[in-house]
């Protein structure tokens, strides 16, 4: 049943969109203080039996937990430093989704070794209701926290469920098979089935919470690719633009290099609209928009501002001549004709470009750069793209 759980789970994540990946793992690092009480309540606990019992493994076990527990500590540090800087990518984000869930695999199945020891070292026997009654509460209380914490990444919650409550249960099974006398065996029976009992009813739950996590984050991702999308064509608008260079500005800190900003209006835009009317106008608007969609790379920005102006912000370059082989690729697809209702429609483009972090890193600053190099061009004459700044200010470079 364990396995069956599991599997579906797995087809199901495997299914999410990276977005939802990326937002479902940032849900469970934020629990940092529940890991923290978790952490100092197992080490708690398990140096008051240490020193009830003198047990040397109880204490290594506690030691252990100790360790575990501050590294799990210290990555969500990291993880939240590093959420800080910009949004992590899916990859990443399955990275961090790895690290968490061996931490939190080696917590529980030290929980459950805690346990295991705690109930039946020679020792801890002798103490008919200390034990058991720590273990008890400690064993409930990380389950509960666990299904309510980690519904968002089903696969740790069964894995972390079942590491800490098998042991638990097995102990208390050889405690009911030693115990003296009915009454003292059926205590120890029952304990170990109501955590049992218990732990299942947790799991039973996991499914609903996941679908209910699932659903509003899907639906907020929805909602937020509607706000951050311009409505004619589908491409970011200046919201999602500003997000994407505040995440180019971060990439920059880390790797360095370049990112350029393209601001491109079109040619003759204006004749088409006036003679062939608006409807004519939107769809070379489209047309347009899924041309500088193909030309561009994997990871590049394609935005319309409004009008007949797009931006695009070109990543991961480290020398200007790469902004100018892109404004040569934009022109001449942008330069095609296009086949409109019948209509063969001629227009071209012309382009500033900004680079970052030399003429700045801020939306505005770039845009105001690139739009500035873009009014020399149109002096200069159409199909053109200048650069600014000190070099490339004065003159205009044609790629028609």
């Amino acid at each position: 049943m364990l396995t069956k759980h599991l599997q579906r789970f797995s087809r199901r994540s495997n299914e999410l969109p990276d977005a939802a990946l990326v937002e479902l793992v940032d849900v469970v690092f934020r629990a940092l203080p529940p890991i923290a009480i978790m952490g100092v309540t197992m080490v708690g606990i398990g140096a008051l039996l240490t020193i009830r019992t003198g047990d040397s493994l109880l204490l290594l076990v506690t030691l252990a937990g100790a360790a575990v527990s501050a590294a799990r500590i210290a990555l969500m540090l990291l993880y939240r430093r590093r959420r800080a800087a910009s949004r992590p990518t899916a990859s990443e984000a399955r990275r961090w989704d790895r690290r968490y869930a061996l931490g939190s695999f080696a917590f529980a199945a030290l929980l459950g070794a805690l346990n295991a020891r705690a109930l039946t070292a020679e020792a801890a026997v002798a103490d008919v209701m200390l034990s058991p009654m720590l273990v008890t509460t400690l064993i409930l209380a990380y389950g509960a926290g666990v299904v309510t914490r980690l519904s968002a990444r089903p696969q740790i919650c069964l894995g972390s469920v079942t590491l800490a409550t098998m042991p638990t249960v097995a102990g208390f099974g050889m405690r009911a098979l030693g115990a003296e006398g009915w009454y003292a065996q059926t205590v120890f029976a029952t304990q170990a089935a109501v955590v049992g009992v218990f732990a299942m009813a947790g799991l039973g739950l996991v499914d609903d919470f996941y679908d209910t996590v699932r659903q509003q984050i899907v639906a907020k991702l929805d909602l937020a690719a509607l706000a951050g999308r311009d409505h004619l064509t589908g491409l970011a608008n200046r919201i999602r633009l500003q997000e994407k260079l505040e995440e180019a500005g971060a990439h920059l800190e880390r790797a360095g290099g370049l990112f350029a900003l393209h601001y491109l209006d079109l040619d003759r835009f204006k004749e088409v609209n006036d003679n062939f009317g608006h409807i004519t106008g939107d769809a070379l608007l489209q047309a347009v928009a899924e041309r500088l969609t193909q030309t561009v790379r994997e990871g590049d920005t394609v935005a319309r501002l409004g009008g007949d102006e797009f931006v695009i912000i070109q990543l991961g370059i480290q020398v200007a001549e790469e902004a100018e082989l892109l404004g040569r690729r934009i022109v001449q697809a942008i330069g095609a004709p296009y086949d409109l209702a019948g209509r063969k429609i001629h227009i071209g483009v012309s382009g500033g470009v900004a680079l970052a972090p030399r003429d700045g890193t801020r939306l505005e600053q770039l845009v105001s750069c690139a739009d500035s190099a873009l009014y020399r061009t149109k002096r200069k004459g159409r199909g053109e793209r200048a650069f600014w700044g000190e070099e490339g200010a004065q003159l205009p470079r044609s790629v028609a």
